[in-house]
Formats: structure tokens, sequence, C-alpha cells
């Protein structure tokens, strides 16, 4: 029990250095990018991205994390988080299914 809580506070302490450093690296053109970005302000965009985001980094939880970590240090906004964090687990979903299907028929 004490190893699990152990392990929640580093994930919440590594969740807060990322958001430190999102802040460091490039808070300005970062925050600029994505606040100006026409991609963002269409629902089918930010939910297009999530998916996106989730392809590359083969990880919905990775990509959820980063978008947390980017609401955080107040780079994007919550509303838009929002889509992008609903395309990463549709994506998830959606990639799960067709690895499923492709493992069944080569059974």
């Amino acid at each position: 029990f004490i190893g699990l809580l152990l392990l929640l506070y580093v994930f919440v302490c590594s969740l807060d250095l990322m958001s430190s450093g999102f802040r460091l690296l490039g808070a300005k053109l970062t925050g600029q990018t994505f606040s100006e970005s026409k991609l963002l302000t269409n629902p089918i965009g930010g939910l297009m991205l999530g998916l996106l985001a989730t392809v590359i980094v083969q990880s919905s939880s990775t990509s959820t994390s980063i978008v947390v970590s980017m609401v955080s240090s107040s780079i994007l906004s919550v509303k838009r988080a929002i889509l992008i964090i609903m395309g990463a687990n549709i994506g998830n979903s959606f990639f799960k299914h067709i690895f499923k299907s492709k493992h069944i028929l080569s059974s």
C-alpha cells in the first residue's frame, strides 16, 4: 500500500516537473501557437490532433499527460484540452480494435 502511494506521489511530481519544463522551454511561442491556431478552434480539429498525438506516441496516457501539463502551465485552455483528450481516447480505442481484428484474422 505504501509503495502504491509512493508511486502516485512520483507520478504527480513528474507531471509538475513536465509543467515547469513547458513553462521554461517555450511557453510564449507554444502559447501563441496554440491560442492562435485555427485547428484548435474547430472541435473536429482538436479531436484529430488528439488522435494524431496518440498514433505518434502510441499511448493515450502519454498524450493525455502532456495535455494536462500544458493546461497546468496555462499554455492550453481547458476547453481545447478536453477535445484533444477525447481524440486521444478515441484513437486509442480505434487502434486497439484494428490490431485486435488483425490478430483474430491471422489466427
